[in-house]
């Protein structure tokens, strides 16, 4: 592989390591607490995320599997549990 190559392949790689964090989105978490103002603690495939902010209409429990949406400025919230199979 030249030195042109290896270049043009970190240049990609660069890109969409920021096309990824610049974009919003959707993840499935899973609850590991909760707390009476509203806001649950998640895992994600990301990591964990403290404090994220729900739905009124649902009411968390710890491991329940989530859908999780999040923007590029790092706002996080929880629609809603996943049918258990």
């Amino acid at each position: 592989m030249t030195a042109r190559q290896r270049l043009s392949e970190a240049i990609q790689r660069a890109a969409s390591r920021a096309v990824q964090q610049e974009s919003s989105g959707w993840l499935i978490a899973t609850v590991t607490a909760t707390y009476t103002d509203g806001t649950v603690d998640i895992s994600t495939a990301r990591g964990p995320v403290s404090r994220v902010r729900r739905l009124k209409s649902y009411t968390p429990a710890v491991n329940d599997r989530v859908q999780v949406d999040y923007n590029p400025d790092g706002n996080w919230i929880v629609i809603g549990a996943l049918a258990s199979s």
